[in-house]
């Protein structure tokens, strides 16, 4: 009988991106460590990556490593060199700079400055290294700063936490035996800090319920970090940003372009905004077919009553490959309702007893938008980028515990503009059913000020608006808003629109394009609604109560870190 060799271990690893078992978490993770090899062939060609901290040896000017468009293949040299290899590897790839701040060279094409990678740092802690066990902290926080972005704009402090240790430094022992140094042969356990949101399903039964992937998915898994985009909305909440890889030259190439760069870049409302502003920031960057833009998974982490302790995946969104329209519409949503950088003026009292005073210094803060967020919905979801406009002028920021409405008058003149857009309109009748609001509003805004103050002598000036007048404006929009958000058929709907017209008086908008308005109230009357409350929060006057508020007097929101 012939003796049955033993098989020997493999000289080298190669990932699929197609293979079986592979996830859109593994591909966005294989892209990662496409794009992270490329960075170590950048530092290398540069001069600051000797050749004793590459993974292996160049072999004729090439490196040791094979990145095809759907695979990646890593080439040890001799098996018992796989432990050194991968070592070498997750050194430079998970690297802690001296500042203590994580850097992740394949998300770049050069370091970036110690704010930036502050705020990627609180959105590992909140996706990634959420536990405790999986990273070292230090106590105390540290400060960072934002240079000025060149606009005008104030600088931002970011607070971390120095980090020692991470998790995903000491991952590549998993891969290999301790006693030969070769690439293990069995599966690799896969848990929450390699996948976020993968958990065993009973306790009871861990070994035949746990996740577990042989080394060529599980490496992937490794390089999640550096493939996916994790950013903070605030403490407790992040959002995990999973592109869609198709090819991994191409993704190698994109992923440095996909990071942010700036504070308000940083700055994101809800998964759906993250993902569009990362596509809008490849295309501007990599000036290349909107057709080429990857689509993105966008998930969010937050706090759940069940599990207070952890942040859990509660939502997906999925924001398909680059369309032009949508990017085009939230662009212009971007430009107009941007995350804002808010310079106010504190006072705080100094000393004691006599030596007390009062002292003022400059606190700047990040503001957001509150409309963006809906809009980024819609888009992502196809719908009209105007629906479901009345919760915001019906409910309670969780952020602030205020009315949504409260916030909206800071981005009146944003609003404005985009409804001034032809190119935010499916219909040339919806815009219409904004202007002929508009011009409804203005006729019985005028007609309470001359019932109130009188009319206006010819050849003298404009007499300032009374408090009278103020007092019922404020109390003809918010009946106004009462008839529109309490309309629940399209009967009261037409009858709130009815009212408001004929109240107005001679409707030149109405007048000309009555043909164009009626199908749209009737098509979809919750639509309609939305366009009614989208022209009252957009309503922009010439001066007086209609002037929106200043932008240093709105309320911070929650900080980021």
């Amino acid at each position: 009988m012939a003796k049955v060799s033993k098989a020997t271990s493999p000289d080298h690893l190669t990932m699929q991106l197609f293979t079986p078992g592979m996830s859109a978490l593994h591909r966005a993770g294989l892209g990662g460590l496409a794009s992270t090899l490329k960075s170590i062939e950048r530092m290398h060609a540069s001069g600051q990556l000797s050749d004793a901290k590459l993974p292996g040896p160049m072999v004729g000017g090439d490196p040791p490593w094979v990145i095809e468009p759907t695979s990646v293949t890593l080439h040890f040299g001799e098996p018992e060199r796989a432990a050194a290899y991968l070592k070498r590897l997750f050194t430079v790839a998970f690297s802690i700079r001296r500042d203590g701040l994580i850097f992740l060279p394949g998300q770049f094409d050069s370091e970036p400055g110690a704010a930036l990678l502050a705020d990627l740092q609180s959105g590992l802690a909140l996706t990634f290294l959420q536990h405790g066990k999986v990273r070292k902290l230090a106590k105390d926080p540290t400060t960072a700063t934002y240079d000025p972005e060149g606009d005008g704009t104030p600088s931002v402090e970011v607070q971390y936490r120095k980090c020692s240790q991470f998790k995903h430094q000491l991952l590549w022992s998993e891969f290999v035996e301790a006693k030969t140094g070769c690439i293990v042969a069995d599966v690799i356990k896969v848990d929450g800090p390699v996948s976020p949101g993968t958990v065993v399903r009973h306790v009871a039964f861990t070994a035949d319920t746990a996740a577990e992937d042989p080394p060529e998915r599980m490496l992937p898994l490794c390089f999640a970090p550096v493939g996916c985009v994790a950013l903070p909305v605030n403490r407790g909440v992040a959002i995990l940003l999973i592109p869609e890889v198709e090819n991994l030259v191409d993704f190698a190439l994109d992923r440095p372009a996909m990071s942010p760069t700036t504070a308000t870049e940083c700055q994101i409302a809800n998964a759906a905004d993250a993902a569009l502003q990362t596509q809008i920031r490849l295309r501007a960057r990599q000036a290349r077919d909107t057709a080429g833009i990857p689509g993105v998974y966008a998930m969010t982490f937050t706090p759940t009553p069940w599990a207070s302790q952890q942040k859990s995946r509660v939502a997906t969104i999925h924001v398909g490959h680059g369309d032009e329209k949508v990017l085009d519409r939230f662009e212009c949503a971007l430009s107009q309702l941007p995350p804002r950088i808010v310079v106010r003026t504190v006072k705080e009292a100094v000393g004691r007893g006599r030596k007390k005073r009062v002292v003022e210094r400059k606190e700047s803060f990040r503001a957001d938008s509150v409309v963006r967020p809906l809009i980024a919905d819609n888009l992502a979801l196809g719908r009209p980028w105007y629906a479901g406009f009345v919760r915001l002028m019906t409910r309670i920021n969780p952020a602030t515990s205020r009315p949504f409405r409260q916030q909206i008058p800071f981005e009146c003149k944003g609003l404005h503009a985009m409804i001034s857009d032809p190119d935010m309109w499916d219909h040339e009748g919806e815009a219409l059913v904004v202007k002929a609001v508009h011009e409804a509003i203005r006729q019985s805004l005028g007609r309470i000020r001359e019932d109130t103050d009188g009319k206006q002598a010819e050849g003298k000036p404009r007499r300032p608006l009374s408090q009278a007048t103020k007092n019922r404006w404020e109390r003809f929009r918010e009946k106004l808003r009462l008839d529109l958000a309490g309309s629940k058929t399209a009967s009261q709907l037409r009858f709130a629109l009815a009212d408001l017209f004929s109240r107005g008086g001679s409707n030149v908008v109405l007048r000309d394009a009555w043909a164009q308005i009626l199908p749209v109230i009737h098509k979809d009357w919750q639509l309609a609604r939305d366009l009614g409350l989208l022209a009252l929060a957009s309503y922009a006057g010439k001066g007086g109560a209609d002037e929106p508020p200043d932008a240093s007097t709105e309320p911070s929101p929650n900080p980021i870190s």
